[in-house]
């Protein structure tokens, strides 16, 4: 029984969905604006997100319109609107005449955030109005230029608290075009980078892909996400989305009773802790649950690989999946197998080694420390 719910919680096939939650009996609904006006490249993703944005819409209870008149940000268009979603709203960066956002419309627009309204910009909203000094820094930067195709990226979580940061691992891979900007505004708060390297750039140093701040009376979340129709079947993006489009509309988040977690999202490989013996395949599962307080984790070691004898100050369990390992606890070793578990108590120092031909699959898992009240 204990390895088929271990098998079933690890084979997770959704992501940081949240579960039993009533958005409706939770906030009266509010009204939202999805604007996809383009006057340059348009994006094939723009169609799927406008559904997608309907079903979040639908599932937590708040009223969307969707549009892509420009002329809905002139005189009173904006009035009633707790937010506005520029789904990759692109216009042509040679040519200033391409942009919609031009006499009262602009006036219209800076009404709106100065007022306390919110906008999420979505992609290719940073690829707008590159004319306009005051909706770069609305956004919080402009695009320059996206390494060729959708490679697959290394994004980290670079923020713990903001809402459209918590929902996200703290380490991930991805998939979609990836955006680098000019005038990016560094006192934003930043919520995910990505590391270029991942990607075949020659930079270093990671590159943003989600910020937010506020700006001039308004709340602003921009994610650089979203270039792709597959991201808005994603539960990640969708979730990330989600949250940053309530806290942009100054709305109470869900509150989250469970995340379920897809393991192929969190799989890195790496040198095993404690002495980087050999190599192993890291499912950090636990990383993707905010405020956790325990960890759970699948790890595989290679043959050779070895968790090094390290002390623990709190209890831990060992359960092996598949494969043979060798544990030590001070001092004394036993021999694992498939279905058997180790539990070590704090205080102890303890490894576990993989030994015979098959890789050491086993599951571990920890109490973290108790954590500071909000």
């Amino acid at each position: 029984m204990m390895a088929a719910v271990t098998m079933r919680i690890v084979g997770a096939l959704a992501l940081i969905l949240t579960l039993a939650f009533s958005p409706a009996a939770a906030w009266a609904a509010p009204k939202v604006l999805l604007f996809s006006h383009t006057t340059s490249y348009r994006h094939a993703s723009i169609e799927p997100g406008i559904i997608a944005i309907r079903g979040l819409a639908e599932r937590d209870g708040f009223t969307l319109v969707a549009s892509d008149d420009p002329a809905v940000f002139e005189s009173d268009g904006l009035d009633g609107f707790a937010a506005i979603i520029l789904l990759n709203t692109t216009t042509d960066r040679k040519n200033p005449a391409s942009e919609w956002l031009v006499g009262p419309r602009r006036a219209g627009l800076q009404a709106f955030v100065r007022g306390g309204g919110g906008v999420v910009g979505i992609h290719a909203a940073a690829d707008s109005h590159a004319h306009w000094p005051w909706y770069r820094r609305m956004i919080g930067a402009q695009f320059a230029r996206h390494p060729e195709g959708t490679p697959t990226a290394d994004l980290h979580r670079t923020d713990a608290d903001h809402p459209a940061a918590l929902v996200l691992p703290e380490s991930f891979r991805r998939t979609d075009e990836y955006y680098l900007f000019d005038d990016f505004d560094p006192t934003v708060t930043l919520l995910a980078t990505f590391d270029p390297a991942s990607i075949g750039e020659a930079a270093v140093n990671p590159k943003p892909v989600a910020w937010a701040h506020r700006f001039e009376g308004g709340r602003v979340f921009y994610t650089a996400m979203g270039h792709t129709p597959e991201s808005y079947s994603e539960p990640l993006f969708l979730a990330h989305l989600a949250a940053g489009l309530r806290w942009a509309a100054g709305l109470p988040q869900p509150a989250a009773r469970g995340v379920v977690i897809d393991e192929q999202e969190v799989v890195r490989q790496e040198p095993p802790p404690h002495g980087a013996i050999g190599m192993s395949t890291a499912y950090r599962i636990s990383d993707a649950a905010p405020r956790r307080t325990m960890e759970f984790r699948k790890r595989v070691l290679h043959p050779g690989a070895a968790i090094g004898v390290h002390p623990i100050n709190h209890d831990e369990v060992y359960y092996v999946l598949s494969g043979e390992g060798e544990l030590e606890s001070d001092g004394k070793t036993r021999r694992l197998g498939p279905g058997m578990a180790a539990y070590l108590y704090a205080d102890a120092e303890v490894g576990i080694r993989q030994v015979g031909p098959e890789p050491l699959e086993l599951i571990i898992s920890y109490p973290l420390p108790a954590r500071a009240a909000d």
